[in-house]
């Protein structure tokens, strides 16, 4: 597989600070089917922590889910444990598992923010020079290393949306071999709109509009 995902994320920003996540989310594993099955961890956190230090962390056996839970948001993670699935397959599977995620979440606390991040990693041995013929000069001839960083900007349901996209050339670590190729991260979240929250209708229609460009042929469309 050339170009894989190695880990999506989705995260939701609350409204208000909540005092007791582990007391108010205490149904959100069995809301999820489950789907983290390993001994749930509690983090003692200082209250002069910021908010959105985890406090709560859940996972599935195969560390192939993640839940993080804070005072002020909730994270779920997706990460890549193996080549067998395909990422049109894995983006399914962690589109439908956010999409009950967010109506349990909308059904008990406001939301005001969302971020959905996709990291991808395209195998190239020539990553820094496929990426100068697409972004760069001649200036960056024989660069070992490149990197690019942009927001694309859109409204869309009345919110701002951010895409932001990192674009690396360098080497990664990966089974314990080391791989050279290029590491995609691509962030959609939307800026706040003061005295607004989402209804699930909304951010239930703006991530599956925007899901789209987080999948493979909108990743690699970046690099070739």
């Amino acid at each position: 597989m050339k170009t894989r995902i190695l880990n999506l994320q989705f995260a939701f920003f609350l409204r208000d600070i909540i005092e007791r996540p582990d007391i108010e989310f205490k149904e959100l594993n069995s809301e999820m089917l489950n789907v983290f099955d390993a001994m749930p961890k509690m983090i003692p956190t200082p209250r002069e922590l910021p908010s959105d230090v985890p406090v709560m962390m859940l996972k599935s056996s195969d560390d192939s889910y993640i839940c993080n839970i804070s005072r002020s948001r909730v994270d779920f993670i997706l990460v890549r444990n193996n080549d067998e699935k395909s990422n049109a397959d894995l983006l399914k599977d962690f589109n439908s598992k956010v999409n009950g995620l967010m109506k349990y979440l909308l059904g008990k606390q406001p939301v005001v923010r969302f971020g959905m991040v996709a990291r991808y990693f395209q195998k190239d041995n020539m990553a820094a020079r496929t990426m100068q013929k697409k972004y760069f000069t001649s200036a960056v001839d024989g660069a070992e290393e490149l990197s690019i960083r942009y927001n694309k900007r859109s409204e869309s349901f009345g919110y701002t949306i951010n895409e932001i996209h990192e674009i690396s050339a360098l080497d990664i670590v990966s089974n314990g071999r080391i791989e050279k190729g290029t590491l995609i991260l691509k962030d959609i979240n939307n800026n706040l709109n003061v005295g607004k929250k989402f209804d699930f209708e909304t951010l239930s229609k703006l991530t599956k509009k925007y899901a789209s460009n987080i999948n493979e042929s909108e990743i690699e469309g970046l690099i070739r």
